[in-house]
């Protein structure tokens, strides 16, 4: 399954939203990749989590949608959602969920028979029909010493427990050390535990590799400078990609487990805040990282960060903008894999006014204001005199367009003026 377009009306903070991913590529009509940008409060994560509700089935829409009026948006008495999606075999399908203010669970369920039975109908002839699989930006690593589920997922379904981080800060995702250790018990080890090995290992920095697993302790033991130490122990970094990557992969491989090479399966990752607690570094590889080991996915993830925009290519990078009560989504205008970071920055899917520092900026705004009087006191002409020299400083050849250049000259044409 690929999503191919998506809308929201009356769902949460949107009043309207409609995002397409076709392309005009005849050999791939679907885009692969859609970064969302936004600031907080802009509705990101309620764009993903239509996502996850529309194609999640009767069963896990019940253990995930909690009270329905929380997704109308105040003062309207419905949301809705619809999508187009594709099947492997190029197939279009039309899916709508309704969520009406004041409605039950089993009324919602009646209400959207049609879709939630066209997808029930899928899932009833294979698990990995339409697989979705989604994390929230509070996922965290599963210390539980149970075996794969912990007390609070044995009565989910498979199905919601592949999207529930999306929808619960609180649950944990599938335990990395217990699923390593059941691959170990079952002496299914060499091809789970590589498929692991390699993923862990691709992503984290060259200084830090995935060595063994204590038996006896029930740890995965990690080489690092500071010696071999247990997964837990790594930093919040490292224990943040193990989780959600040992999880995906485990959710991969156990839907796919008869496919020869269960990571060339189709299926639709979501991902919230995808470089969460990265360093720049890793944030800058993320995308290829999932991209390599996930040929056959669609993608959408939202961010924050620069850098992992950078990683987008032409027309996949989109923002929401909210101006008053009014949310808007804009496209990136180019492709942001050819700029620099802080050109990125001063685009309007970012909204930056400059890449200088607020210090700098404010300086420059008190001079702005002083050079603008038409008489100036002694006090404010040595002021000014101050201030010209003090942006004269910031090195110029860090300028890269005409207009900061421009202002430099007409500093050192003041200062000269003044001194």
């Amino acid at each position: 399954m690929f999503l191919k377009e998506i809308e929201l009306i009356n769902f949460k903070c949107h009043e309207h939203l409609k995002l397409s991913f076709s392309t005009e590529d005849k050999k791939k009509p679907v885009r692969k990749t859609t970064f969302m940008l936004g600031e907080n409060g802009t509705g990101k994560s309620a764009f993903l989590k239509a996502i996850a509700l529309i194609t999640a089935g009767s069963n896990a829409l019940g253990e995930v949608l909690g009270n329905p009026d929380e997704w109308v948006k105040n003062g309207k008495k419905y949301a809705e959602i619809l999508a187009v999606i594709t099947t492997a075999e190029g197939q279009e399908r039309q899916l709508k969920l309704k969520i009406s203010r004041g409605h039950y669970l089993k009324e919602i369920i009646d209400d959207n028979s049609e879709t939630l039975f066209l997808i029930d109908q899928a899932i009833k002839k294979a698990d990995r029909n339409y697989f979705v699989v989604a994390y929230g930006a509070s996922r965290r690593l599963n210390r539980e010493e149970s075996r794969l589920f912990n007390a609070g997922s044995k009565s989910r379904s498979p199905r919601s427990s592949n999207i529930v981080s999306l929808f619960n800060p609180d649950a944990a995702l599938i335990s990395l050390t217990s699923w390593a250790m059941d691959l170990d018990y079952s002496g299914k080890a060499g091809s789970g535990m590589q498929t692991v090995k390699t993923a862990l290992n691709k992503f984290f920095v060259e200084n830090v590799k995935f060595k063994t697993i204590d038996k006896k302790k029930k740890q995965l033991i990690f080489s690092t400078p500071d010696g071999e130490v247990p997964l837990e122990q790594l930093s919040d970094g490292y224990q943040n990609v193990a989780a959600w990557v040992g999880d995906l992969m485990f959710n991969i491989t156990n839907t796919f487990k008869d496919h020869k090479d269960p990571l060339k399966a189709r299926g639709l990752l979501l991902i919230d805040e995808i470089d969460l607690h990265l360093h720049p570094i890793w944030q800058r590889q993320l995308h290829t990282f999932i991209k390599t080991k996930l040929p056959n996915f669609q993608i959408v993830a939202t961010t924050h960060s620069p850098l992992t925009a950078q990683q987008a290519e032409e027309h996949e990078l989109y923002a929401l903008k909210r101006e008053g009560k009014k949310l808007d989504l804009i496209s990136f205008n180019g492709d942001p894999s050819k700029l620099l970071v802080h050109q990125i920055l001063m685009t309007p899917v970012f909204g930056l006014p400059t890449d200088e520092s607020l210090v700098v900026e404010k300086k420059k705004e008190e001079y702005g204001k002083l050079k603008s009087k038409k008489r100036h006191t002694t006090t404010e002409k040595m002021k000014l005199t101050s201030l010209a020299k003090e942006v004269r400083e910031i090195t110029p050849d860090r300028y890269t367009n005409a207009k900061q250049k421009k202002e430099i000259a007409l500093l050192e044409k003041l200062e000269s003026r003044l001194s």
